[in-house]
């Protein structure tokens, strides 16, 4: 027997099948219950209730000219039989002409049994029911004191009869055997369809979800008719995407890596194998060489250090240590980093100053990785201009480049994880090229806004912004 002929009991089509079908039964169970097994409690309840009902109404018009009238009319209407005695037991209404001559009465027995009570313990109404032995029928009696006229006292008795009701209940067995087959029939059929159209767009999921498990990434999860499947299929669709871009940054992950570490291991043994061949015995040349290898060295390093920062950032560990930070004195520190650069030509133009509540070290990055982006891309005029403004609670710090610019299309995506600009796998200046998404990284840890504004031939200009320093707040920065 194959996995595909074994019926699934924890499958939606079965459950839902099951559920649909027990819900079926049981209405229908209770439908039998409450038309077969208790209708004839039903019908002498509703009985009760209804000369209960036409007793009370007939007590308030007690003493009304139409009161009479009101008499015979239920009597016809309801099929209730409705007399008036009197405190002596003699019969009030209705009276036919032989009644006014022979006068009758109710037994004693009766009288005490069903009216004297109500005087006795100031009731002012009463009903009794009796069964008749051997039978299934039932007699119905409502009492009730009317009040008192002319000196007598009178009182109300409505009677009715509860006939057995099985010629009806034997019609209702065979109209429900018919309306339960038909019932059941439609309902099996309705959950069969039912069940089939809810897991359908399940079953299409999974097979779609096998397929990208499988390594095909350009699978899309359909949308149905249903609300929440339409939103799974989304959520679905999404995180493929983010599945496959994941994988897209890894290889660029894979290919920027071996390039940044290709280069410098290349550099670093030509130049070892040329001390070792032509400038072992010349002390200028050699220290040149020598230069040279430590350069790569500490490009190696920076770049290892900007990838294990990028694993923390990713992580999740990094946590805040916020104090009043002097932003002009921690650029100075950055820019000592760049001190070979400066005998390059380069020129780094600080403008203001001011605190910002930060965390120092997690800054510190932010500010040397702006500088070297900016350096990076600023080849031809060599200037950088760094400004620290304060607004009100806030201050800002901007690093302006004059270099090539960022196309518009482009600013958004600059901040991204091994940014996709890069294929072309351009050297570096500075740096590694992993710092912007490690600076956004950080200062959303912060909660700072931050950005860039460029124009391509123009230059960009990297800034974010913080809450001022306790120092500093109702003053001016200069």
């Amino acid at each position: 027997m194959t996995r595909d002929t074994i019926v699934d009991q924890k499958s939606i089509r079965v459950k839902f099948w099951l559920y649909f079908s027990g819900m079926a039964l049981f209405i229908l169970l209770l439908l039998w219950l409450l038309q077969i097994v208790f209708i004839n409690s039903f019908y002498k309840s509703m009985k009760i209730r209804d000369t209960e009902k036409v007793g009370r109404t007939v007590t308030r018009l007690f003493g009304k000219e139409d009161f009479e009238d009101t008499l015979l009319r239920y009597s016809f209407e309801k099929n209730l039989s409705l007399q008036v005695y009197n405190d002596r037991g003699g019969l009030v209404f209705p009276l036919n002409p032989l009644d006014y001559i022979y006068q009758p009465t109710i037994s004693g027995d009766d009288f005490f049994t069903y009216f004297q009570p109500l005087l006795k313990n100031d009731k002012t109404e009463e009903t009794y029911v009796a069964d008749y032995k051997n039978e299934n029928a039932s007699t119905i009696l409502y009492v009730s004191y009317l009040g008192e006229e002319a000196g007598q006292k009178y009182f109300l008795a409505v009677s009715a009869n509860v006939d057995p009701v099985d010629s009806t209940v034997e019609i209702l067995k065979d109209q429900l055997m018919i309306v339960s087959i038909i019932s059941l029939m439609v309902a099996f059929i309705l959950s069969l369809y039912l069940s089939s159209r809810l897991a359908r767009p399940l079953s299409d999921m999974a097979k779609t979800a096998r397929a990208l498990g499988q390594g095909n990434y350009d699978v899309q999860f359909k949308e149905q008719d249903y609300t929440e499947i339409n939103d799974l299929a989304r959520t679905l669709n999404y995180a493929t995407g983010e599945l496959t871009d994941a994988l897209e940054m890894r290889k660029d992950l894979i290919a920027n890596v071996s390039h940044d570490f290709k280069t410098p291991l290349t550099v670093i043994k030509s130049y070892g194998e040329m001390i070792r061949d032509i400038s072992g015995d010349n002390k200028e040349l050699r220290e040149k060489h020598t230069q040279t290898i430590l350069e790569e060295v500490d490009y190696l390093t920076n770049f290892v250090n900007d990838l294990l920062d990028l694993s923390r950032v990713e992580s999740g560990l990094g946590t805040l240590s916020l104090t009043d930070v002097n932003l002009r004195e921690l650029t100075e520190e950055v820019l000592a980093r760049f001190k070979s650069l400066k005998e390059k030509g380069y020129v780094f133009r600080i403008h203001g100053g001011g605190l910002m509540v930060c965390d120092s070290n997690k800054i510190r990055q932010v500010i040397y990785n702006f500088i070297s982006n900016g350096i990076n891309y600023s080849q031809n005029k060599k200037e950088i201009d760094i400004y620290i403004i304060s607004e009100g609670n806030l201050i800002s710090y901007c690093v302006r480049d004059y270099g090539k610019g960022i196309p518009k299309e482009d600013q958004d995506s600059i901040w991204e994880r091994f940014y996709r600009g890069r294929d072309h796998h351009e050297r570096q200046m500075v740096g590694t090229g992993l710092g912007l998404f490690i600076c956004k990284n950080i200062l959303e840890l912060h909660g700072f806004r931050y950005g860039v504004k460029s124009a391509v031939g123009v230059g960009s200009t990297f800034y974010f912004q913080g809450p001022l320093g306790e120092n500093e707040k109702g003053g001016t920065v200069r």
